[in-house]
């Protein structure tokens, strides 16, 4: 197939009649073959595929190139001149060649001689990537998309092969490009709008059974990922800090992800963010979103103390909730220092702490089996106090009982002060009536899959601005808001800044 973009500036019909000529060239030839049988079903597709980003590319090739007569048109006429008043310029030094999702395309800008003799070239506004990059939008983003998925010598690859060779890409390229874009994105993109928010909240979160008010859940917590410091090449392990807000839906029991983001600051930087959700009104301190809809502000956290002393200040009206997961754990602790050598003893002890907190056991799964079931016995209900002080009452005497070495009693002495400082967060059995979410799985859930899955993987070595990047792009794709960022007009003309700067 031979360009029809030289005959644009004569006729568009021109063009039109060759590609369609062109495209039914193809398709004739590829029916010939079939029906003359040397053509297996898997090469019918992939030369059908082949033959289609061949045309696709040539029609983008004529797209653009009308664009380009376009803008050249519209700016002759500003000057009060027709086209036939200016010299157009179309050598070869006036033409372009750019990178699309099709492949390379190459089209002339339409540059003209103004009468004072200087050359302009009016179409360059259009596509402003090209400065840079010299690759199309859509090429940027598909590169971005995959990027924040997959290593970038693997997105590199999927390129080239869905693009059944048509994009040939570098990985650097496209480390480069994915590490520009993600570093422009701005904190207010990583978080649904208020007002996509705030429709959550009315229509599909859980209410608080004693308030009627929609839960909003808010949390922090920290996991560490392999980054450079100090500019060396010895990778060490960091601390990120991550944010997360959800609710949960009154109909499915699924997590609704609401935002969040991760910072390498620690305990202030926190701070500074929960402050800036504050002043955004992603979070506000009361609950309230206006219109009368105040949400319950609900911290889950695993019991970290800044989080109570930084943290619940700001919003001094939420609910704080000490993750299920980390009492058992220390309970858990405290039964293998207990029953070093009876793990039914200890599972025993488990279960009945379990219970002290007004959180029943958990059943074995049934059995698949033939014959008839049976009944299991019934669990004694819970007791109506049930709290982290009568989990507490019920530890004491085991411990102070307990003939343990000084390393095991300070073991458990740490455990026992962890459950104390925390027993105002454990009315689990109340939280659990009010409809309330007792653990933290949410939080641990998004360290995997805005984080974990893509940075963590072996080998991987991050310097702080190209694990941001990549860290912005999956949570903007995490919050639903992929297509609505690259959809901005202004874009481009923001990346071409931040890549110059």
């Amino acid at each position: 197939m031979t360009s029809p973009v030289p005959q644009i500036a004569c006729d568009d019909s021109v063009v039109k009649a060759q590609l369609v000529a062109s495209f039914a060239q193809v398709v004739e030839s590829l029916i010939d073959a079939a029906r003359q049988g040397t053509l297996t079903p898997r090469e019918a597709e992939r030369k059908t595929w082949k033959a289609i980003v061949a045309v696709g590319a040539l029609l983008l090739a004529a797209i653009f190139t009308v664009l380009c007569q376009r803008a050249t048109a519209v700016a002759v006429a500003e000057l009060g001149l027709g086209m036939v008043d200016v010299e157009l310029r179309m050598g070869k030094d006036y033409w372009t060649t750019l990178k699309s999702t099709l492949g390379p395309i190459r089209f002339p800008w339409f540059a003209f001689r103004g009468v004072d003799g200087t050359t302009q070239v009016p179409a360059k506004a259009l596509l402003p990537l090209r400065q840079r990059m010299r690759a199309t939008e859509v090429l940027l983003e598909w590169e971005c998309a995959l990027a924040a998925d997959h290593p970038f010598r693997k997105a590199a690859e999927a390129l080239l092969f869905f693009s059944h060779g048509a994009v040939d890409i570098e990985d650097n390229t496209i480390e480069r490009h994915a590490v520009l874009v993600g570093s422009t994105v701005p904190r207010a993109w990583l978080y649904r709008t208020v007002d996509e928010i705030r429709r959550v909240l009315v229509e599909n979160a859980t209410r608080d059974a004693n308030t009627g008010r929609p839960i909003l859940y808010a949390s922090s917590d920290v996991h560490a990922l392999r980054r450079f410091v100090d500019k060396s090449w010895v990778a060490a392990w960091k601390m990120s800090n991550g944010i997360r807000l959800w609710c949960i839906d009154k109909a499915t029991g699924a997590t609704v992800h609401l935002g969040g983001e991760y910072t390498w600051d620690d305990c202030e930087g926190v701070t500074n963010a929960f402050l800036a959700l504050q002043q955004s009104g992603h979070l506000p301190a009361n609950g309230d979103f206006g219109d009368g809809l105040v949400a319950q502000v609900t911290l889950v956290t695993d019991g970290v103390g800044w989080i109570a002393s930084r943290i619940h200040p700001i919003y001094p009206g939420a609910v704080l909730i000490l993750d299920l997961y980390h009492v058992v754990e220390h309970v858990a602790d405290v039964a293998r220092k207990l029953y070093p050598r009876s793990k039914t003893k200890a599972r025993k002890l488990i279960a009945q702490a379990r219970r002290k907190l007004g959180v029943r056991d958990r059943r074995p799964r049934a059995a698949l089996r033939k014959g008839p079931r049976v009944k299991r016995p019934q669990h004694p209900p819970d007791p109506p106090s049930a709290s982290g002080s009568e989990l507490l009452e019920f530890l004491i005497p085991l411990l102070q009982a307990a003939n343990l070495p000084a390393t095991g009693l300070r073991r458990l002495a740490l455990a026992l002060e962890y459950i104390a400082d925390n027993t105002h967060r454990m009315d689990y059995a109340d939280l659990q009536r009010r409809g309330f979410q007792i653990g933290s799985g949410a939080m641990e859930s998004f360290h995997r899959t805005a984080s974990q899955l893509r940075l963590k993987r072996p080998g991987c070595r991050w310097t702080p601005e190209a694990a941001q990047a990549i860290l912005n792009l999956r949570l903007v794709q995490q919050c639903g808001r992929w297509d609505e960022y690259w959809a901005q007009p202004d874009l481009p003309e923001r990346l071409v800044a931040r890549e110059a700067a």
